[in-house]
C-alpha cells in the first residue's frame, strides 16, 4: 500500500497501544514504524531495475524482520523512556512492522512474509496500492486524533472506528471477489476501488485478460495474449521469479519486453488490446526502479474518469 495509508494505520495503531502513556507522541512514533519496512525502496539507488522490483518486499516485509527490528527498537526506546517497560515497546513496534508486512499482501506485488527461510510472495489481491476508500476512514480518525486533546475519552472510539471501518472495507473486497468469474486464475482489483476487477486465465500458450464490474449482467470480455517464451534469447531470473509465472514477451521498434501481467493493462477496461502497465525493457542499462510506476496514470483525464466511473458501475 501507499506510505499515506501506512502512516495513517500506523498512526492509529500507536494511538491505541501507548495513547495512554505517551498522548499524540503514540500517533507520531506508530505512523514512523507502520513505514520503516519500505527502506528497502533505497535497493533501487544501487542495483538494477529488475532486481530492485524483487528486492522490494523482501526481507524487509517479513516476519523475522519484524521481530528483530520490532526488538531493537524496543531496546532502544526502553532506554530512552526508563517508565515503560520492554515488553509494551515490543509488542507496540513488533506489531507496527507485522500489520505493515500483512496489509502489503492484499495487494498484488507480493511480500516475502518468510524470508529469508522461503522466498515464497504472498499475494491475496484484494487491494488497489492505492485505494481511497480504504484509506479515508484512516485519515479521518488520524485528523480527529491530532484535534482531540491529550486524555479525550474521544480518542479511542476515533482510532478503534478508523481501523473497523477499514478492515470492514476488506471484507467487502474479498465479498466482492467471490462473485468474480470461477474459471479466472487471477483476479485482482483495477484501480482505486474493489468494484471492478481485472481477471487472468492462464493457458499453456498464454492468457486471456478482462476486467469484470460487480454489476456486470453480462460474462467477461477476455482477449488473448501469446506468452511468446521463444522471444526472450537471455534469462531473467528476477524478472521470472517476480512474475510469478505470469508473464508475456513481446517486442517494440526492436527492443524485447517482459511484461507482467498481474498488474494490469493502461486503460484495460475500455481499450482493447492495451499495454500492460509493467513492461520492462530487457537487458536495459541503468536503474529502471520506477518503470513500474509509469503506466499506472497514463491516458487519465476528465473524460477517462467519466468512462471509468461508468464501467465500475456495470456499463
Amino acid at each position: 500500500m501507499d506510505p499515506l495509508t501506512h502512516l495513517s494505520l500506523g498512526a492509529c495503531v500507536g494511538e491505541l497501544l501507548l495513547g495512554k502513556r505517551f498522548g499524540k507522541k503514540a500517533m507520531v512514533y506508530g505512523a514512523l514504524a507502520a513505514n520503516v519496512p519500505d527502506i528497502d525502496t533505497l535497493a533501487g539507488l544501487f542495483v538494477p531495475g529488475d532486481q530492485a522490483l524483487w528486492l522490494h518486499r523482501g526481507i524487509t516485509h517479513s516476519f523475522c524482520f519484524a521481530l528483530l527490528a520490532g526488538l531493537i527498537l524496543a531496546y532502544l526506546f526502553s532506554k530512552w523512556y526508563t517508565r515503560i517497560g520492554f515488553g509494551a515497546f515490543a509488542l507496540f513496534f513488533g506489531l507496527e512492522l507485522a500489520l505493515h508486512d500483512l496489509l502489503d499482501t492484499c495487494t498484488s506485488y507480493g511480500t516475502g512474509l518468510l524470508e529469508p527461510f522461503s522466498h515464497h510472495r504472498f499475494s491475496f489481491h484484494l487491494l488497489f496500492v492505492v485505494d481511497p476508500l480504504f484509506t479515508l476512514p484512516l485519515l479521518i480518525a488520524t485528523f480527529m486524533l491530532l484535534i482531540r486533546r491529550n486524555g479525550n475519552m474521544s480518542r479511542i472510539s476515533w482510532a478503534t472506528g478508523g481501523i473497523t471501518v477499514a478492515m470492514l472495507y476488506v471484507g467487502l473486497a474479498l465479498f466482492c471477489k467471490s462473485r468474480l468469474d470461477p474459471k479466472a486464475t487471477l483476479t485482482t482489483p483495477a484501480p482505486f476501488n474493489t468494484m471492478l476487477w481485472y481477471c487472468v486465465k492462464k493457458t499453456d500458450s498464454g492468457y486471456f485478460t478482462g476486467y469484470q464490474s460487480v454489476f456486470d449482467q453480462s460474462p467477461v470480455v477476455y482477449e488473448f495474449y501469446f506468452q511468446n517464451r521463444r522471444w526472450l534469447h537471455q534469462p531473467e531470473p528476477y524478472l521470472a521469479k517476480f512474475s510469478d509465472g505470469y508473464y508475456t514477451i513481446s517486442r517494440d521498434s526492436g527492443r524485447i519486453y517482459f511484461n507482467i501481467i498481474r498488474f494490469g493493462q493502461v486503460q484495460g477496461w475500455q481499450t482493447k488490446d492495451a499495454p500492460f502497465v509493467l513492461s520492462y525493457p530487457v537487458g536495459i542499462q541503468g536503474n529502471e526502479n520506477m518503470i513500474i510506476q509509469k503506466g499506472r496514470l497514463s491516458g487519465w483525464n476528465s473524460r477517462s474518469i467519466h468512462s471509468y466511473l461508468e464501467r465500475i458501475a456495470g456499463r
